[in-house]
């Protein structure tokens, strides 16, 4: 079993699924609700232990209950979870449509940012190393042990942000958002910000599938039920693709094909169905 370590967010998601998004000072009806792991660094762990990874989170929670809970749904999904307590658990409220389109609503109360775990420990028998840029002390010095052990270490960035641009230099790869392109000039203009720095680059755009340096895949067509954490499932699944060894194309399509079956059905698909789904194609 590969093992793959991620560093970062994690929060419990309170997602309502509403009929419409409401106007100002209105209300609109729930059609359901349900508590799930949330935070790009736990959403990727969660991703990559359904398709069969030995994951590993590194985190930070509060000592409280929603903390306790946080973490057994994480230990119930497989992940091990190595977390620092701070003062309160992040929590997001998430409004989700029948098309799926989605509200985020984050609570991100002080954590504490020193690392204080053993960074060899963490990474001993680690194939890849994914960072969300969301804990970028303790992401910078887990990257660069990595890069010593000549592990891939992959970049989620997708906020315009120092700290986040710091982590590029411990990334062998960075997989940007579609947001950020726009901010940077666009998706090439980004592209070639980051090939410059030596990387391996590649921008998520959603239903418009994925673009790298050198070429663009487009997305698989599925029935959207929620998009929420789609972008993080797709992290989960490349960084673990790379740890069993295959090629970044591969390993593109392989994240693409996990992320389109996460959107249809509201969760991480097992590795079974992400095979079951590529066979399927033409």
């Amino acid at each position: 079993m590969v093992k793959i370590l991620t560093v970062g967010w994690a929060n419990l998601d309170q997602r309502f699924y509403v009929e419409q998004f409401p106007p100002s000072s209105s209300r609109t009806g729930v059609l359901g609700y349900r508590e799930t792991i949330g935070g790009p660094a736990a959403v990727a762990a969660v991703a990559a232990a359904r398709l069969g990874a030995e994951a590993h989170l590194v985190s930070r929670r509060g000592d409280d209950a929603t903390g306790e809970r946080l973490q057994g749904m994480l230990e119930a999904e497989g992940v091990r979870a190595h977390f620092q307590l701070g003062a309160a658990t992040p929590v997001s409220a998430v409004l989700v449509t029948p098309e799926g389109e989605r509200y985020i609503f984050p609570y991100r109360p002080e954590l504490p940012d020193e690392l204080v775990l053993n960074e060899e420990g963490l990474l001993e028998g680690t194939g890849a190393l994914l960072l969300d840029g969301r804990w970028a002390s303790a992401g910078y010095g887990l990257g660069q042990a990595a890069r010593a052990r000549g592990l891939p270490v992959v970049l989620d960035l997708d906020r315009d942000r120092d700290e986040d641009w710091m982590l590029t230099r411990v990334a062998t790869h960075v997989v940007a958002s579609e947001e950020l392109a726009v901010q940077k000039g666009g998706v090439d203009a980004l592209l070639a910000q980051l090939q410059a720095l030596g990387v391996f680059a590649a921008v998520t755009l959603g239903a418009q599938g994925v673009a790298y340096a050198g070429g663009h895949l487009p997305a698989y067509p599925v029935q959207v039920r929620d998009t929420t954490g789609a972008g993080d499932v797709f992290h989960g699944a490349f960084t673990l693709a790379l740890a069993e060894g295959m090629g970044e194309l591969a390993a593109l399509r392989f994240a693409s094909a996990t992320a389109a079956l996460h959107c249809a059905q509201a969760s991480p698909p097992r590795r079974n169905e992400v095979q079951a789904f590529l066979a399927s194609l033409p």
